[in-house]
C-alpha cells in the first residue's frame, strides 16, 4: 500500500450501512455555508495559498532534501508559534533545554543528553543532543529562531560525530527564512503560513493541518513535490480501500474529476457510519505527468465526525515546547494511563453534508500556486559574481578621479597662464 493509499484509509473505521439522500439544503444550511465561505482567510501554503474559513486555526511542517542520491541530506522545519516574545522564547528554549539536559546517558558515563547550547544572537540558539542511549554518534541538531514574532524550529541528524556540515547548513538556512505579512506576497521558497522559506534544495515533502475551534472537523493537505503520480487514479483506489477497509459499505456523495492547483485532479467524497456515530472522508488528489517543485504532488482530505478537539482556553498560553521535545526528555508530560480521563464518545459530523461539500468546494477552487513562487536555481559552475562593497567603492574612487582629471583641462602654451 502506497503513501497516497495510507493517506486516504487513514480515518476509515469498520463497516457501516447507509445510502447518500439529497436534500435541497434549508435556509439555516445556505447561512451556515454563508458565514463560512463570504469572508475567507489566505494562507502561504508551501508553493501555493489556500483559502480557508476565517476562525480557522492550523500550521505545517516540511523536510527539505538537499540532493537526490542515497547521500542526501535533509533538514525540518517547523513554526512553533506565532505573537512570540522575547521572553516566552527564551523561557520556552531554557525549558527545552532543562528537560533534555536532566535526562542522563547511562552509556557516556551518565553525561547529560544535552551535548551543547550555542548561542549565535538573541533570537537565534542551537542545541545538540543524543539521539538516544544506543549510538554515541548520533546526534540531533535544532535551531531555535525568532524571526519578529514567529518561533521556528530546523532539526537535522548527524552522524559518525560529523557535525560541522550540520551546523553550516543550519547557520545558512537560518538566514533564509523570512517572515511573511501578506500571503499573497511570498514571493519565491517553500511557505509555512507566516513564514518563507527561500532555500535552494531540491525535494520538500509537507504536512498541514486546519480546523476551526473545538471541531470534529479537520482539514489536512499532503505536499510531495517530486513524488510520481500514482499509477492508478483516485477512483479507482477508492473503490478498492473500501471494499478492504469498509467492506464496500458506504455512502457515494460525489466522485469524479475536478481542478487542484490549476491542475487535473479527481476527488472522492463519502460518507460512512457505525453503530455509534456517522463520519464523512473528502478526499482530492492531483495529476501533474512531469513533477518538479512548482507541480507538486497534492492531497487535500476533509474529515467531520469522530473524535472531537477540546476547547483551547484563550487565556493559557501556546506550548512551545511540550509538542516537539525528544520521547527520553517527555516525562512528566503525560498522566499514567490509571489516571488519565476517559476517552469521549465519538460525535457525528457538526456540518451537514450539503455544508460539508459547499466549504469543500470554496476551498478546493481556492487552491493555487504562487506567481514566482520557484526561484530558478543557481548553476554551481558559474563563476560569475558582482563586486565587493569594498571593490565597489575602489572602482568608484578610480573612476571619480578620471573624470576629475577633465574637470579642469590644464593650460595650452598658447593660452595665457
Amino acid at each position: 500500500m502506497g503513501v497516497r493509499q495510507l493517506f486516504l484509509a487513514g480515518l476509515v473505521l469498520a463497516s457501516f450501512a447507509g445510502c447518500a439522500a439529497f436534500n435541497q439544503p434549508s435556509e439555516q444550511e445556505k447561512h451556515n455555508v454563508s458565514e463560512m465561505t463570504t469572508h475567507m482567510r489566505t494562507w502561504a501554503l508551501g508553493r501555493g495559498l489556500i483559502d480557508l474559513p476565517a476562525n480557522w486555526t492550523g500550521g505545517g511542517d516540511v523536510k527539505l532534501y538537499y540532493g537526490l542520491g542515497a547521500d542526501h541530506s535533509s533538514v525540518e522545519v517547523r513554526v512553533l508559534g506565532e505573537g512570540v516574545t522575547q521572553e516566552r522564547f527564551d523561557a520556552a528554549l531554557d525549558e527545552r533545554a532543562r528537560r533534555i539536559a536532566a535526562v542522563k546517558n547511562y552509556k557516556q558515563g551518565n553525561a547529560p543528553m544535552l551535548v551543547s547550547v550555542k548561542i549565535a544572537n538573541a533570537q537565534h540558539k542551537l542545541l545538540q543532543y543524543y539521539e538516544s542511549t544506543e549510538l554515541p554518534d548520533w546526534f540531533i541538531h535544532e535551531s531555535h529562531l525568532l524571526i519578529d514574532d514567529v518561533y521556528v524550529m530546523l532539526r537535522v541528524n548527524s552522524f559518525n560525530g560529523d557535525t560541522q556540515p550540520v551546523e553550516t547548513r543550519l547557520l545558512k538556512l537560518s538566514k533564509e527564512i523570512f517572515k511573511v505579512s501578506v500571503p499573497e506576497n511570498a514571493g519565491a521558497g517553500f511557505a509555512l503560513g507566516p513564514i518563507v522559506i527561500q532555500s535552494h534544495h531540491d525535494q520538500e515533502i509537507a504536512s498541514f493541518a486546519f480546523s476551526p475551534p473545538a471541531s470534529d472537523v479537520l482539514l489536512q493537505v499532503y505536499i510531495n513535490a517530486l513524488s510520481p503520480d500514482d499509477e492508478e487514479p483516485l477512483s479507482v483506489r477508492t473503490k478498492k480501500d473500501t471494499q478492504i477497509f469498509l467492506a464496500g459499505d458506504y455512502e457515494n456523495l460525489r466522485l469524479g474529476p475536478v481542478t487542484l492547483a490549476g491542475m487535473p485532479a479527481e476527488e472522492s467524497l463519502i460518507g460512512f457510519s457505525d453503530d455509534t456515530h456517522r463520519q464523512i472522508l473528502f478526499v482530492s488528489e492531483n495529476y501533474r505527468g512531469k513533477p518538479s517543485l512548482g507541480r507538486p504532488a497534492m492531497s487535500v482530505r476533509l474529515g467531520a465526525g469522530g473524535m472531537k478537539a477540546g476547547p483551547i482556553d484563550p487565556n493559557e498560553p501556546e506550548d512551545l515546547v511540550r509538542w516537539t521535545l525528544p520521547a527520553f526528555a517527555n516525562k512528566g508530560y503525560e498522566l499514567p494511563l490509571w489516571q488519565q480521563p476517559a476517552s469521549e464518545e465519538p460525535v457525528n459530523p457538526s456540518l451537514t453534508d450539503y455544508e460539508a461539500m459547499a466549504v469543500w468546494d470554496a476551498i478546493l477552487k481556492s487552491v493555487r500556486i504562487r506567481f514566482g513562487a520557484v526561484a530558478p536555481k543557481p548553476d554551481p559552475w558559474a563563476t560569475d559574481r558582482g563586486p565587493t562593497a569594498e571593490e565597489a567603492a575602489e572602482s568608484k574612487r578610480i573612476l571619480d578621479e578620471f573624470i576629475a582629471s577633465f574637470e579642469k583641462p590644464k593650460p595650452g602654451p598658447w593660452e595665457e597662464k
